[in-house]
């Protein structure tokens, strides 16, 4: 999605002004664009569209990826990881020592409401534009989409949030006044808007090579999908992830470790993904991550370090495919970069040793200067796999174990693992999850699922942190990890002060609470 990475967008250059009272005030001012001019050419339509596009993954490593990367930092997936520089903003959160004023918490809450205003302005105008018709619809279902992917990760990450539905609403005072929504009304919201964007977006066959990237039919299904699940509409969440398997329109690579290999943007089991490239004229074009999660020993910052218990997950189940492409270790080769033999995991500055294989840019690959902003990849946020594993999960839950289990099995038949087809009950529904964390690792998904997975009406998370959890109890009575038990510059109890009557979401964002004039509320515990 080159053209979308590159452009900015142009809203600032716009005004708006009107009088009744002195008729000269009328006229136009000279030089000036109205929205209505402005949205009549269809290339300025589509700088709108591509400027939401910036705010997915934000424009700078801190607004918007690395608040993703510091939830998987509290999981039983990752350490906080970076020993040597005390970040107690970062690693309060990794801990569950947080600080709600937290600036990751500001920014995440910030990138996401000015990407729903610039969705916002772009479903006001574009509607009313003289734009050619198949333009117009497309671009409607883009910022359709757009916006419900902003809302579904502010709701599943601080609750129910203020709806904001137009941009004319930003211009009247009134907003002060917003209350939070409901969680209920708030994903009600999100399926309206991603019901339309399925309707007017393209199928992905149907993009030119250089528009890849941008949100499709699939995608808008996909997170339908995945929307579905988080609410526990089972029988919804399995049709509509059928829906995108029998598309047509997506396959598993046939090597796992393909998935994120450079040079392999939007392959046939993305989704949706924004790609980075490299290009030294423009900043924050290119990825963050390889920098952030790199070791300390690799001109990395060391942070978000894979645990020895994700490894443990890997090696129970004879995964050693997924295993290598997904965890680096200290000392030892990393898989398919033939110029590190004996990779530097720094243990002495990072809690594990263990880096993401996902995000690491093979040193052959790497542009110089190799620095963050300007490293070419991807960063995938829906991927047939992850849609495969909804079905799986959705059937489950749907009473449709035959379809859970084939689900499973295409899977893991990709890794070469045999599948169980006599499993039933628990014992089926507990592999379909741990089958979802050694495929997804890493992908900043695992927080949110540990959230959302009950037994017995009780989120998992409750069982794996807090200071009788498992997660806790294995690093604390159990783990002989030479590097983890070692280092104990980050706490090796890390989860323990985790709470489920506060830490089921992140706190409000108190500077919102205050312009709000106290309108908007704080999360319980906060």
């Amino acid at each position: 999605m080159k053209k979308i990475v590159l452009l900015i967008t142009v809203i600032a250059t716009l005004s708006i002004s009107s009088c009744d009272k002195e008729d000269f005030l009328d006229q136009p001012l000279q030089g000036r664009l109205t929205l209505e001019d402005f949205f009549a050419d269809s290339s300025n339509s589509e700088f709108v569209i591509n400027g939401i596009y910036r705010k997915v993954n934000g424009e700078s490593w801190w607004q918007v990826n690395f608040q993703r990367q510091i939830n998987e930092m509290a999981s039983d997936d990752n350490w906080a990881g970076n020993t040597a520089q005390p970040r107690p903003d970062i690693t309060g959160i990794a801990q569950y020592n947080v600080f709600p004023g937290s600036t990751y918490f500001n920014s995440f809450w910030e990138s996401h409401y000015i990407g729903i205003t610039r969705a916002n302005l772009a479903l006001d105008q574009i509607p009313i534009s003289d734009i050619n018709e198949d333009k117009k619809t497309q671009f409607i279902g883009e910022a359709r989409f757009l916006r419900a992917f902003f809302y579904f990760d502010l709701v599943r990450n601080f609750g129910g949030v203020p709806i904001v539905s137009s941009y004319q609403e930003i211009l009247d005072p009134s907003i002060n006044d917003k209350k939070r929504a409901s969680v209920e009304e708030v994903y009600a919201f999100i399926e309206e808007d991603l019901k339309e964007a399925v309707n007017n977006l393209p199928r992905k066959s149907e993009y030119a090579s250089a528009d890849l990237g941008r949100a499709t039919k699939g995608a808008a299904q996909s997170l339908l999908a995945k929307v579905y699940l988080y609410q526990e509409k089972w029988g919804q969440a399995q049709s509509m992830a059928k829906t995108v398997m029998d598309s047509g329109e997506y396959s598993l690579e046939s090597d796992f470790a393909d998935l994120y290999k450079v040079g392999n943007a939007h392959g046939v089991e993305s989704i949706f993904a924004i790609e980075f490239i490299n290009n030294p004229t423009f900043s924050e074009v290119g990825a963050q991550y390889p920098i952030t999660n790199g070791s300390r020993g690799d001109r990395g910052w060391g942070w978000g370090s894979p645990t020895s218990d994700l490894e443990n997950a890997f090696l129970s189940e004879g995964d050693n495919i997924r295993l290598r492409s997904t965890i680096i270790k200290h000392g030892e080769p990393v898989f398919d970069d033939p110029a590190v033999t004996e990779f530097d995991g720094k243990p002495t500055e990072n809690k594990s040793g263990r880096t993401n294989r996902k995000y690491y840019t093979p040193v052959g690959e790497r542009p110089e200067p190799y620095s963050r902003g300007q490293i070419p990849g991807q960063y995938i946020h829906i991927r047939l796999a992850d849609v495969i594993l909804f079905h799986a999960e959705a059937a489950f839950f749907n009473g449709d174990e035959t379809a859970a289990k084939n689900s499973l099995k295409e899977v893991r038949d990709r890794v070469n693992l045999t599948t169980n087809m006599s499993l039933t009950g628990t014992a089926l529904r507990d592999a379909i999850w741990k089958e979802r964390r050694l495929e997804m690792a890493l992908e900043q998904h695992r927080l949110y699922d540990i959230r959302r997975q009950k037994i017995n009406g009780v989120p998992r998370i409750v069982s794996i942190l807090g200071p009788n959890g498992s997660f806790v109890k294995y690093n604390t009575q159990v783990s002989t990890d030479p590097f983890e038990t070692t280092n104990l510059l980050e706490p090796q109890n890390s989860g323990a002060l985790f709470d489920p009557d506060i830490h089921m979401v992140w706190p409000i964002p108190p500077e919102e609470i205050q312009l709000s004039r106290g309108n908007i509320t704080q999360n319980p515990g906060y």
